[in-house]
């Protein structure tokens, strides 16, 4: 198997991402990375950062959360293909 190499994100001090992806045992890891760049404890957070945080924290913490979130997500998708193609211009 090939090393992937890390990829980089910029974030403004304003913004937080939630990166989720796999451990080795096939098992859901979540991180949450602060755009301040700051590793100190942050005592009060912004609208951003709280929403990535308690987003984490939930799929973290509730199986159900994940496969909720995941057919909504797959319910919107059949939603936005059929539009898509409604409104795709038509070729000539």
């Amino acid at each position: 198997m090939a090393v992937e190499k890390p990829v980089s994100v910029d974030l403004d001090r304003s913004e937080a991402a939630l990166v989720v992806g796999e451990d080795d045992e096939g098992g859901l890891s979540v991180r949450v990375l602060n755009g301040s760049g700051s590793d100190e404890a942050i005592t009060e957070l912004g609208d951003a950062p709280e929403l990535v945080l308690a987003l984490a924290t939930r799929l973290m913490k509730d199986p159900d959360f994940q496969d909720d979130v995941l057919d909504w997500y797959y319910e919107h998708m059949e939603d936005e293909d059929g539009e898509e193609e409604d409104e795709a211009p038509e070729e000539e």
